[in-house]
């Protein structure tokens, strides 16, 4: 904002008021009067949002910045104090001591955002910048991006350690043997600057760190030392491995932020040298122990939990849609079902009703309760959800009823015509017994008819 409407070339010049040409003024009017008509119209979070960027900068050109950051800042510390006492009321911070109060994490980071707003209001508008970290804190994907970093904590100080290991190791190798490779080459800023803006570490890095005298300049050494290098280009040179202090120093600074390692900025050897393979090998060494392994192995832990994080989110907000809160049914239990799984989460296990019931049940007179309510009621201050129906719902229940007495009417109607089925054999046996009896009692009559017993005479006796 400060860069959009602030000229530079003057020392208070964002305490000045900015004018607008009567096109842009009028166009900016018509951009308010439009946002509060569609606020009006249709009360949506995007047209507010709208109204407040529009109306923001209304007030920038018309009364100025100053007035406007002033005007948003105790706006922002009315509504953060109300906020915080609110917040401290419903959590009941202060009943619960000092110690409970200091480590909830919610309750300090409230009131610190209140403590910059206050210094951003009664103090320098620029403290307003640090505000922006509450969009950290907002967006869950961006305070992921900190928990990346925070959640394996240990794992990722305990490797930095063993990198610092390192680098103090290769520092003694290089301090003992290639002392006079680490020659860089430096931009220096002229005596008047140095001499008045100069800094107590320059100071400190500059003096005693070389092996002459303590008025000796590390610059001087290097042009002693290297007779061959042009004037010019000797005081752009400087020692920086004349002391241990100064090689560790280098090291890390220059071996770490190096894509090769320490071996890009040290003087190129000549193959004539006598520790011209000692040098390959440290500058291998280096760079394979300390820039791909150790480096690595710290940007994989934090690209592994950021990954771990982001799975994790992703099957939360799975479940979330899938599952239902209250009771814990799956979508595919409601599937060829009366009530769909969206009415069901809607409205017969709407999350947001049992939270109004539990406000209810806490803010109403015990002596008015009904006998759910006293149940409920008790279950709450016991800390037990067993008063919420899981993995069970009136909706399933109701249908799985109807289902049973279907299959019971269909059994009943399958009884009685086998029933029907049975009645219709018996009787068509019992016609076909007594038809059967008939025909014995016929062919009885004319077998004593056609040969009666006293004159059975077997044809094989002879006469």
């Amino acid at each position: 904002m400060l860069e959009l409407v602030v000229p530079n070339d003057k020392k208070n010049a964002w305490r000045t008021q900015r004018t607008l040409e009567p096109r842009l003024s009028a166009l900016l009017w018509m951009g308010v009067f439009a946002a509060l008509f569609l606020v009006v119209l249709m009360p949506q979070p995007l047209g507010i949002l709208a109204l407040v960027a529009v109306t923001i900068l209304r007030l920038i050109f018309s009364v100025g910045l100053e007035p406007t950051l002033f005007l948003l800042g105790a706006f922002n510390v009315c509504n953060k104090i109300i906020f915080l006492i609110s917040f401290v009321g419903n959590r009941g911070t202060f009943t619960r001591g000092y110690k409970a109060m200091v480590m909830d994490f919610e309750f300090l980071y409230h009131l610190i955002y209140l403590i910059i707003c206050c210094l951003g209001v009664f103090g320098h508008v620029f403290f307003y910048s640090l505000l922006l970290f509450d969009l950290v804190y907002r967006e869950e994907t961006l305070l992921n991006v900190i928990k990346s970093v925070t959640r394996n904590g240990r794992s990722i100080v305990l490797t930095a350690v063993l990198a610092l290991i390192l680098v103090y190791l290769f520092s003694i190798v290089g301090y003992i043997f290639f002392k006079d490779d680490f020659i860089l080459e430096v931009d220096r800023i002229s005596n008047a600057t140095q001499n008045s803006g100069g800094s107590l570490a320059g100071e400190f890095l500059s003096t005693g760190m070389c092996q002459g005298g303590i008025d000796e300049n590390c610059s001087t050494n290097a042009q002693q030392e290297e007779p061959g290098i042009d004037s010019e280009d000797e005081s752009n040179m400087e020692r920086t491995c004349d002391s241990l202090l100064m090689c560790i120093v280098t090291v890390l600074s220059h071996g770490l932020r190096s894509g090769g390692g320490v071996g890009d900025v040290l003087r190129k050897p000549s193959k004539e040298e006598p520790l011209f393979a000692a040098r390959v090998i440290y500058d291998l060494l280096f760079f394979f122990m300390v820039i791909i392994i150790v480096l690595n192995l710290i940007f994989g832990v934090i690209i592994d939990t950021f990954a771990d994080l982001r799975s994790e989110k992703q099957k939360k907000e799975e479940i979330l849609k899938t599952t239902c809160f209250i009771c814990g049914l799956e979508r595919d239990k409601f599937d060829n079902k009366t009530v769909t799984f969206e009415e069901h989460i809607k409205e017969e296990h709407n999350m947001w009703h049992y939270l109004y019931f539990i406000v209810l049940v806490k803010v109403k007179d015990s002596t008015e309760y009904t006998g759910p309510e006293s149940y409920v009621a008790e279950m709450i201050k016991e800390h037990n959800l067993d008063w919420f129906p899981r993995m069970r719902a009136m909706s399933l229940v109701s249908s799985d009823s109807e289902g049973e007495q279907n299959e019971i009417r269909n059994l009943q109607e399958k009884l009685e015509s086998t029933m029907r089925l049975v009645v219709n054999l018996s009787g068509q046996l019992t016609e076909l017994k007594e038809q059967m009896t008939e025909q014995r009692k016929q062919k009885q009559r004319i077998g004593l008819l056609g040969h009666p017993p006293h004159l059975n005479i077997n044809p094989q006796q002879p006469a």
